[in-house]
């Protein structure tokens, strides 16, 4: 057989779910609302349970090593590193850079890679919310001064 698998009992029920649940919130927004009441069974919970259980005991992990792997390196050479996240027109990256740079001043950034992925997030749901003729979003560069509250 090519392409797609045959989908499983499980993947079913998930495909099911999933549509049930957009068709509902498609069909409240019509209304005019934000938020729609579903009843789902106990095995539609349990689905959405584990799948949000595994999502975030995954992305958890994710980050943890990322950690981790700064830290030993902190540990390996003594050297303080910063979390960054920057997003612009080359890419996305996430970095552990020296807390000095080469030219003596610190650089700005965080202790945990969560820290700086939440600032970026802060920053764009910020930036999203502004009047749509003012929405633009610049990448903070590593000579611009931090956003102070």
């Amino acid at each position: 057989m090519h392409g797609r698998r045959p989908a499983t009992a499980p993947e079913t029920l998930r495909n099911a779910l999933a549509t049930r649940l957009s068709r509902e919130m498609t069909e409240a927004e019509r209304h005019g609302f934000g938020t729609a009441t579903v009843w789902l069974t106990r095995e539609e919970t349990d689905l959405i349970c584990e799948a949000l259980r595994m999502a975030a005991g995954s992305d958890a992990a994710r980050l943890d090593f990322l950690d981790r792997c700064a830290a030993a390196l902190t540990a390996h050479d003594g050297t303080v590193r910063h979390w960054r996240m920057s997003i612009d027109q080359d890419g996305v990256m996430v970095d552990a850079a020296s807390a000095m740079r080469r030219d003596g001043f610190a650089a700005d950034g965080h202790a945990s890679c969560r820290s700086a992925i939440d600032e970026r997030m802060d920053e764009l749901e910020s930036a999203r919310s502004e009047p749509a003729e003012d929405w633009h979003i610049r990448e903070r560069r590593p000579t611009d001064r931090p956003k102070r509250a």
